[in-house]
């Protein structure tokens, strides 16, 4: 942990770092840089490589750090291949300027779909929370046929669960119209007061650990984070813009679809949960007693929850038949 904590500063000073000062951690997960169009994108990988591959796709504004012990859970059952990569500017993965990257949910998805070429990943299941819904959903836009599983843990394509959004003449949805610089200094002022230990932005039941704060923190106290987060959350309007052809997507998809939700969230409540039953009736729904980032809280539960949906259902091995020509037809 001390290594840990003395590596993460190093990065909130500016300090380079390299793979051989990463801390040793459990034997189940490796870890890693991949390049992808000149970024250095970090990487957690772990379990067998011919079992079906599970991807991670993290939220805002940690990293895939808050998907470590759930992901050495899985690997140790030797059942699934699990991957997770940090986007550009969040966790350990470079941080380009947002006069160079365009920081919006179409150019991350390509991003990590070069990605998961890059590693030689063509068909995997998706695990997304917050940010990696929109994320996701793209990717499946892009090759309904690479997907064969969907787990949606508090993220939404509905605006059942999203009470922020839901006002159209409300703050939010006027940023998302004319973006309003006072809102971004609020954000950019609200990341300034996550300091580590004590940081007064998290409460004590959120379950974000100290070491997925302290990195939170140094990623984002890099130059030009902040513009690039407000440029990213300024584009989330899109996102709303596509939900109905995402859950008219979802209807058509085969794959199965296992939703966990930490009842406790009070930005993505559970009605954005039980909406997914509306697309798809056969999903499974868990309620969990956790908050916002229920993958640090109650990872053991999740990991139960995913073996116990995998037993149930078949990870089909190829895609099925006509499914990019039914999802061209709802684009």
């Amino acid at each position: 942990m001390r290594k840990l904590c003395l590596v993460m500063l190093s990065m909130a000073l500016g300090l380079s770092m390299t793979l051989g000062c990463m801390p040793a951690k459990a034997e189940t997960l490796s870890y890693g840089w991949q390049k992808v169009d000149g970024l250095h994108l970090f990487y957690r990988e772990g379990g067998p490589r011919d079992a079906p591959t599970l991807v991670f796709l993290h939220g805002n504004p940690l990293s895939s750090i808050m998907y470590e012990k759930l992901m050495e859970d899985l690997a140790a059952t030797g059942k699934l291949h699990v991957l997770a990569v940090d986007y550009p500017s969040f966790g350990y993965s470079d941080a380009p300027d947002h006069a160079t990257y365009r920081y919006t949910f179409d150019h991350v998805a390509d991003t990590v779909q070069k990605f998961l070429a890059a590693r030689g990943i063509a068909r995997y299941g998706l695990y997304m929370q917050d940010y990696g819904v929109p994320v996701g959903f793209r990717l499946m836009q892009a090759n309904p046929n690479a997907i064969t599983m969907i787990v949606v843990q508090n993220g939404v394509i509905h605006l059942d669960g999203f009470p922020s959004a839901q006002d159209p003449h409300g703050e939010l949805r006027q940023h998302w119209q004319t973006r309003n610089a006072a809102l971004d200094r609020r954000r950019a002022g609200y990341v300034a007061r996550l300091a580590y230990p004590q940081a007064d932005g998290w409460a004590p039941d959120d379950g974000v650990t100290p070491d997925a704060a302290l990195l939170m923190v140094a990623a984002e106290q890099r130059p030009g984070v902040i513009d690039a987060r407000n440029d990213l959350w300024f584009d989330y309007g899109n996102n709303v813009l596509r939900y109905p052809t995402w859950q008219a997507m979802l209807r058509k998809m085969k794959a199965p679809l296992l939703v966990l939700w930490g009842r406790r969230d009070p930005f993505f409540t559970t009605p954005g949960a039980l909406a997914y039953k509306r697309d798809v009736p056969a999903a499974e729904v868990h309620l969990l007693d956790a908050d916002h980032f229920a993958s640090l809280e109650v990872p053991d539960e999740i990991a139960s929850l995913i073996t116990g949906f995998l037993s149930r259902h078949s990870v089909a091995t190829a895609p099925p038949p006509h499914l990019d020509a039914i999802v061209a037809d709802i684009q």
